[in-house]
C-alpha cells in the first residue's frame, strides 16, 4: 500500500509539473467522462427505473384477442365484465385494475373555468403500484358502480396549486360541469405527477359486458410463480367464446398479455442506443487523444525511466507507476466531467427526444456516480495502457547513447498518423448522425402544408351552456368583436386546428359512389386567415350555409379522386345530418391539416360551421392572422371572448409558432442533441489532428531547420508538414464514411425523407472533415516554416 500511495504521490507531481498538458489531458476527459456520466444519467431514470413500483418485472397489460372467421385478429378494449372475471383468477393474477381517462378531460367550474385531464381507475389500481395517499384513503369498489356518488383523489400538483395544500383538504368539493365531486384523499406527488384528478372507473350498466368502447384498459400483478406464457393459457382457457350475431356460429377468445417493463424499454432502446454509440464514441475519441498525448510527452520521461531501470525496476514496475499516473489523470477529468455533468444536466435532458419519466427524474445520484467511478478504469486502461507498455519498453543502452545529443522519440511518425487516422475515421461517424438530422429537419421544415404557418394565432373557445342555439349565436357574435380588434388583419372559425390531433372522417355519395374523407367545419375568414391557396372556384361566403346556397369547399385531392378533376358546381350528399346534398363552390390546394410529420393524405371537405349537440363539450377555434405585433393580444383576446356572450371556457390560446414547435418538438431535440455530439466529436478530433502535427513538427525541428539550411522555400516545409497529416486524414475520412454506412441505418427511424446513405450528406461530411482537419494541421505547420536554421543547428 505504502508504494501504491508513493506511485500515486509520484503521478500528481508529474501532472502539475507539466501543467499545460495536464490541462488539456484532463479537459479532454472531462468532456468525454461529462458527457458519459449525464447518459448513466438518463439510463438510470429511462432502462432501469421505467416503472418505479415494487417488482416491477411482476406488471402486465391485459386484454382481449379475437379470432375472426377469416382468421384475422382483432384487439378490442376489454369491457368491465372481462376485467372482474380475471379478478377472480387469483391463481395467476395477485391483483387487477382498470383504468382509463375521460374524453376530452373534463371541466371544471369555478372562478376561471379550466379543462383538466381526468385519470379514471378501479379499487384495485394503486394497491397495485404500491401507491397509497398521503392524505385520505384510495376508492373502495362500490364507488365504482355508476350510481353511487362521485369522488375524488387530487394529484399533489393540483392540490398545492389550487388549495394551497391545505390540510382540511377531505370534504371538500371539484365541481365539474354536470356533477360534483367530494374529495377523498391525495396522492403521493411522485404518483402520476402530471394527472390533476384520479375518479373510480364507472361503466354505465349498458356497456358493462360490451367490448370495444374504449373505456377500460387493464393492468394486472403477476404472481412470482406465474410467467407471462403460463398466465396466458390459463386466461383465455377460462375465457368463453364470443357468440356472433344469428347465434350460430362462435368465434375463440384469447387473452392477450404482454410485459408493461418490457414494453416500457422498448419505447426508450432506440434513442438509448443511438446516444450510447454516440457517447461511447466521443470517449474514445477522447482517449486517443490523451494516449497520443502520453506518448508525445514521454519522449521527454525515457532518461527518467532508463535511470529507474538501471536502478532494478523491472518492466511491470514501470508499467505500473506509469498506469498509476494515467489513473490520477483519470481521477481528475473523472472529477471535473462530473462537476460538467451536473452543470449541464438540465439542458441535456431537455434536448432528449424522449418523454422523460415523471415518477424517476433523472438526476446524479449515488448508482449513477457509482457508474462512473467504474467507468473511469476502464477508461485509465484505454488510453494508459498503450503508452505503459511502450514507454515501459527501455533499452538502456540506446538511451545512454543519445543522452546529450537528442531525445528519442516515444511516438513514431506512423504512430501519430495512426492516431489522427482514427479520430477522424471516429470523428466522421458523429459528424454523418449530425449531418443526415440537420439535413431531415431542413426537409421537415421546408414541406408545404398548404397554408401560411407563420403569424397565426390560435384561440379555442367552449360556452359552457348547454343550448346548441346559444353556441351558434355566441360564435356569430365573437368573431365580428374578434375582427373589430385594431390589427387584426382577418379572422375565421374551424372545428379542428389542432395539428395532428383527433380529426372528423365521414363518407360523401357522389354519383352514387360513396367516398370517404375528412370533414372540416369553417365560417368565411377561415381560409383567407390560413392563406389557403384557392385552386378553383371562390371561397365561401355568409350565404353559403345550411339556410342558404349549401357551398362546401373542397381540397386538390378530393377534387381528384372523388370528382375525376372536375369539382366546381358539382353535387355531393353528406350522409349526416339528414342526406343533405351541397354543391361544391371552391377548390384548394391541399391543407396537410396533420402538420409536417403526417404522411397520411386523405381528401378534405370544408363545410360551413353549424353547431348540433354533439358540439356542446367541444372546442371550437378561432384563427387569425394579425397585420403585425399587437400589444397584449392575448390577454385582450381572452377579454372579449369572455365578454361576447354566456360564460365560456378559454381553453388555450397560442401561436402558430408554439404549435409548429410542439409538433416539431421531438425532431429538433434529436437534431440538436446529435449535432452537439457531432460537434464535440469533432472538436475533440481536431485539438487531437492539431496536437499531432504541432508533437511532429516539435520532434523534427533540427530535421526542418537542415532543410531549410540547404535551400527548402518555407512553403516547402509547410507542403510537407501537411502532407503528413494530410494522408492519415484522408484514410481516415474513408474508413469513418465506411463505418457511417453501416451505423447510420441505426437513426432511420428518426430521419425524415432523408435515407439513412444519402450521398450527397456523407460526402458534405467527408468533403468538410478533410478540409477542416488540413487546416488544424496547417497552423502548426506553418509555424515550421519559421524556425530559424541556425538556432536549431546550434541546438543540436
Amino acid at each position: 500500500m505504502e508504494t501504491w500511495l508513493l506511485d500515486v504521490r509520484y503521478g500528481v507531481r508529474q501532472l502539475l509539473r507539466q501543467r499545460g498538458s495536464s490541462i488539456v489531458a484532463v479537459l479532454t476527459l472531462a468532456l468525454g467522462i461529462g458527457v458519459s456520466t449525464a447518459l448513466l444519467s438518463i439510463i438510470d431514470a429511462t432502462m432501469l427505473r421505467p416503472l418505479p413500483y415494487p417488482h416491477p418485472e411482476q406488471l402486465v397489460e391485459v386484454g382481449v384477442e379475437e379470432v375472426q372467421p377469416d382468421g384475422r385478429l382483432s384487439h378490442p378494449t376489454a369491457s368491465m365484465e372481462d376485467m372482474r372475471l380475471w379478478q377472480k383468477a387469483d391463481d395467476v393474477f395477485s391483483s387487477v385494475a382498470g383504468y382509463g381517462r375521460a374524453f376530452r378531460g373534463r371541466v371544471v367550474v369555478g372562478d376561471q373555468p379550466e379543462r383538466i385531464e381526468v385519470f379514471q381507475i378501479t379499487e384495485d389500481y394503486l394497491p397495485m403500484h404500491g401507491v397509497a395517499p398521503i392524505v385520505g384513503r384510495n376508492f373502495t369498489r362500490e364507488e365504482t358502480d355508476p350510481g353511487s356518488p362521485l369522488v375524488a383523489l387530487l394529484g399533489y400538483g393540483y392540490w398545492q396549486s389550487h388549495y394551497s395544500g391545505r390540510a382540511d383538504i377531505l370534504g371538500l368539493t371539484v365541481r365539474f360541469d354536470t356533477e360534483v365531486a367530494a374529495i377523498i384523499g391525495v396522492l403521493p406527488p411522485w404518483f402520476e405527477p402530471t394527472t390533476p384528478v384520479m375518479t373510480p372507473l364507472r361503466v354505465p350498466l349498458a356497456d358493462y359486458s360490451h367490448r370495444g368502447t374504449g373505456r377500460v384498459s387493464v393492468y394486472a400483478r403477476l404472481r412470482p410463480d406465474v410467467t407471462i406464457d403460463q398466465a396466458r393459457e390459463r386466461i383465455s382457457a377460462r375465457m368463453a367464446p364470443l357468440a356472433l350475431p344469428g347465434g350460430r356460429q362462435t368465434i375463440p377468445v384469447r387473452a392477450r398479455i404482454d410485459s408493461r417493463l418490457d414494453s416500457e424499454l422498448a419505447y426508450y432502446r432506440t434513442t438509448i442506443d443511438v446516444l450510447a454509440g454516440s457517447v461511447a464514441l466521443i470517449l474514445l475519441i477522447a482517449c486517443v487523444n490523451v494516449a497520443g498525448l502520453l506518448l508525445a510527452r514521454g519522449a521527454a520521461r525515457q532518461s527518467e525511466l532508463a535511470v529507474r531501470a538501471s536502478l532494478g525496476a523491472g518492466r511491470a514496475r514501470l508499467m505500473r507507476q506509469l498506469l498509476t499516473e494515467s489513473i490520477v489523470l483519470a481521477l481528475a477529468g473523472g472529477a471535473l466531467g462530473v462537476l460538467l455533468a451536473w452543470l449541464s444536466l438540465d439542458a441535456i435532458v431537455a434536448n432528449v427526444p424522449l418523454s422523460m419519466p415523471t415518477s424517476s427524474p433523472v438526476t446524479l445520484n449515488v448508482a449513477v456516480l457509482g457508474a462512473t467511478l467504474v467507468l473511469l478504469v476502464p477508461t485509465a486502461l484505454l488510453f494508459g495502457l498503450a503508452p505503459a507498455i511502450r514507454l515501459s519498453r527501455v533499452q538502456l543502452g540506446a538511451v545512454m547513447a543519445r543522452v546529450g545529443r537528442q531525445r528519442g522519440s516515444a511516438l513514431s511518425r506512423r504512430g501519430g498518423q495512426l492516431l489522427i487516422a482514427v479520430e477522424v475515421a471516429l470523428a466522421v461517424i458523429l459528424v454523418a448522425g449530425a449531418g443526415l438530422m440537420i439535413r431531415s429537419f431542413m426537409r421537415i421544415a421546408a414541406v408545404d402544408l398548404g397554408f401560411s404557418r407563420g403569424g397565426l394565432v390560435v384561440m379555442d373557445v367552449l360556452p359552457l351552456d348547454q343550448n346548441p342555439a346559444v353556441h351558434q349565436e355566441y360564435y356569430t357574435s365573437l368573431l365580428q368583436q374578434v375582427r373589430m380588434i385594431p390589427g387584426i388583419a382577418s379572422a375565421g372559425i374551424v372545428d379542428n386546428f389542432s395539428l395532428g390531433g383527433a380529426s372528423s372522417f365521414s363518407s360523401v355519395t357522389v354519383d352514387g359512389k360513396s367516398s370517404g374523407g375528412m370533414f372540416f367545419r369553417v365560417t368565411p375568414g377561415y381560409f383567407e386567415s390560413v392563406g389557403a391557396t384557392l385552386v378553383a372556384g371562390r371561397l365561401p361566403s355568409s350565404t353559403d350555409g345550411p339556410t342558404g346556397q349549401r357551398g362546401v369547399v373542397v381540397s386538390e385531392l378530393a377534387a381528384k379522386t372523388v370528382f375525376a378533376g372536375a369539382a366546381v358546381g358539382r353535387q355531393l350528399v353528406r350522409a349526416f345530418p339528414n342526406n343533405t346534398p351541397w354543391t361544391v363552390i371552391g377548390v384548394i390546394k391541399d391543407l396537410q391539416q396533420g402538420g409536417p410529420l403526417s404522411t397520411r393524405r386523405e381528401p378534405e371537405f370544408f363545410f360551413p360551421l353549424e353547431i348540433n349537440q354533439y358540439d356542446l363539450n367541444t372546442a371550437m377555434s378561432v384563427v387569425m392572422r394579425p397585420s403585425g405585433s399587437i400589444s397584449g393580444l392575448f390577454e385582450r383576446l381572452r377579454q372579449v371572448a369572455q365578454g361576447a356572450g354566456p360564460r365560456v371556457l378559454v381553453e388555450r390560446i397560442r401561436s402558430s409558432e408554439d404549435m409548429f414547435g410542439t409538433t416539431m418538438l421531438n425532431p429538433r431535440r434529436r437534431t440538436v442533441l446529435l449535432s452537439l455530439l457531432g460537434g464535440l466529436g469533432l472538436a475533440l478530433a481536431l485539438v487531437g489532428v492539431f496536437g499531432m502535427t504541432a508533437y511532429s513538427v516539435a520532434r523534427r525541428t533540427t530535421e526542418i531547420g537542415v532543410r531549410l539550411a540547404f535551400g527548402a522555400r518555407p512553403g516547402q516545409v509547410v507542403g510537407t508538414m501537411v502532407r503528413d497529416s494530410a494522408l492519415p486524414i484522408a484514410i481516415g475520412t474513408v474508413v469513418g464514411i465506411g463505418g457511417a454506412l453501416l451505423t447510420t441505418s441505426v437513426i432511420k427511424s428518426f430521419l425524415f425523407a432523408t435515407p439513412p446513405n444519402d450521398p450527397g450528406t456523407l460526402a458534405t461530411v467527408a468533403i468538410a472533415l478533410a478540409a477542416i482537419g488540413c487546416l488544424a494541421a496547417l497552423v502548426p505547420a506553418m509555424r515550421a516554416a519559421k524556425v530559424d536554421p541556425s538556432t536549431s543547428l546550434r541546438a543540436e
